[in-house]
Formats: C-alpha cells, structure tokens, sequence
C-alpha cells in the first residue's frame, strides 16, 4: 500500500510547486485548502515519482487526481492497486470537465463520471470584483455604496498583529448561526485558526474591516498560481448590511488586482449560498466529476 500521512507545513516546499504547475485552478490545487482541512476531511498525501497522490475521508473514501510529471496512466493504475489493497471500492475525485477526455482516452471504457455540482468551483475575474462594472452587477454597487454612506469604517491586512481579531470575528459568526459545538468551537474556526497560525509559511493574505474601530469582517486566502487565487474563509458579524460586499470588494481591490482570476470556492449544495455566488456572475463554473468504474454508483 501507499504511505499515505497527513501534510505538514514543510509538504508545502515540494507540494505547491507540483500544483501550481499543474495549471489548475481549483480550490484543491493551493496547499493550504488540504493543510487547513486535514483534520476534518482526513486529507492525506503521498509522493509518487514526480506525483502528488491525494486523498481523503475516513480509510480513503476517495482519492483526488493526480497532479505532477509523468505518466498519468501509471500513476491512476498505482492508485487502483492501492484501493484493491486496502480492499475499498476506486474513486477519482476531481476530474474536470476539461480533462474528460483525457482521462477517457487513458482509460477508455473504464469510467463512469458522476457530475459533483455541490463541489464546482466559482471563478470570477478579478477586475469584474474590482470594478463591479455592468448592468447585472448594478445591485452590488449600490450595496456596496450604501454601507460607504452609513459606517465609519476602516480596512487593514490581516497580519499577526490582528490574528485576534479575526478569529473573536469567526466566533461571533459561529454563535450567531449556531455552527458551534458545546465547547463553543467549530471545524470551521479550527481550520480558520491553522490558516492564522501558518499564515506566512502557507503564504496567505487577508484583510480585515472594522467598524469604529470594532473588527466586524475578514478573509484569507492563497494563491494558486500566478493566475489565480483561491478565497479559503470570508466572515462577517451580523448587523451591517452590505458587509460581506465590502469585505469582497475591499479584499479583491487591495491585494488581488494582479491575478486574472478569484476562486471562491464550492457552495457545498447551500441554496442561499449557491444563490449569493451566482449573483457576483462568475466567469467559470469549475465543474467536478468523480470517476468510478463502469457500472458502480457512490
């Protein structure tokens, strides 16, 4: 069987540049999106040649494309020989739409694709943040200019100095809409804490609003490529309307005017969510499939 571990922060010296390479611009293509949720996905990896192997779920419930030099077909083939050995049922997550038939002519007949619409990534193009120029964005600026005209308000970069607030931002949110647990934590602030403890070896920027000096919002995320950066966490407390849009747009204006575009991640099958991303009018929908083989369902 494969050594598969769970990654630690050095991964990132070997693991990034096989990504970044890749040229792909999903969430699971920046180092920090399975750092921080190792714990809660059981995220793991394994070097293969010149491969990354990934995958995640209690005893591997799926694995994740592989990404790196070499021949591809050789390294799916080890990862099939994996799952026989461990005795559980082969599945290839994140086989883009673009890449179908790749896979399909490597493996011609083998696979079902299932579509995963939950886990489609939205792109949207940074100048489109920025600018929110448009007719259909017309909604977003007068949002975004009527929380100029009603709040004395402040925005810095996340740095140590204010990793303190953040996280009292992220445990307002997470009491308010009941995602805590007993102890008062979630899975959600335990990943938003590995980003903030990591933040200069993941290489991840953030920014921070505060209202009449009370932190109210933030958000971090990493690049992917030089093209690309992927959002990981955007918070913002109750009580001020057109927050989030000024969180996004402030963000997007300071740090990511030199990227083409901003990944913002899945909706995980949330309506409201699903419904606030398709109104920012996302140039990509990076959509997912699973691969499994012929005949088998999830």
């Amino acid at each position: 069987m494969l050594n598969f571990y769970y990654p630690e922060l050095k991964d990132r010296d070997w693991v990034q540049p096989i990504l970044s390479a890749s040229g792909g611009l999903g969430s699971e293509h920046a180092f920090g999106t399975m750092y921080v949720w190792r714990w809660t996905y059981c995220r793991q990896i394994c070097r293969y040649k010149d491969f990354l192997l990934s995958g995640f779920g209690k005893d591997l419930r799926a694995y994740v494309v592989p990404e790196g030099t070499g021949d591809l077909r050789e390294a799916v083939e080890v990862l099939i020989e994996d799952a026989k050995e461990r005795g559980i049922p082969f599945r290839l997550w994140g086989v883009t739409k673009e890449r179908l038939e790749e896979y399909e002519s490597l493996f011609p007949g083998k696979f079902d694709y299932l579509p995963l619409r939950d886990d489609a990534d939205y792109l949207y193009r940074s100048e489109d943040l920025i600018q929110l120029a448009g007719r259909k964005l017309h909604g977003k600026r007068n949002h975004l200019a009527q929380f100029n005209r009603s709040y004395q308000w402040t925005y810095e970069e996340v740095s140590r100095e204010n990793f303190k607030d953040c996280m009292a931002v992220a445990h307002e949110w997470c009491l308010k809409h009941g995602s805590c647990g007993e102890d008062g934590h979630s899975e959600e602030n335990c990943a938003v804490a590995a980003a903030l403890h990591g933040f200069e070896p993941l290489g991840m920027k953030g920014g921070l609003i505060r209202i009449e000096g009370k932190p109210v919002a933030f958000t971090v995320g990493e690049e992917i490529n030089p093209r690309c950066f992927v959002i990981h966490f955007e918070k913002a407390v109750d009580g001020y309307n057109g927050l989030y849009a000024a969180i996004n747009h402030e963000f997007a204006a300071n740090a990511l005017s030199g990227y083409e575009y901003i990944n913002r991640e899945e909706d995980m099958g949330i309506e409201g969510l699903r419904k606030a991303k398709l109104s920012y009018q996302p140039a990509i929908l990076l959509e997912k499939y699973m691969a499994v083989p012929k005949g088998e369902t999830l």
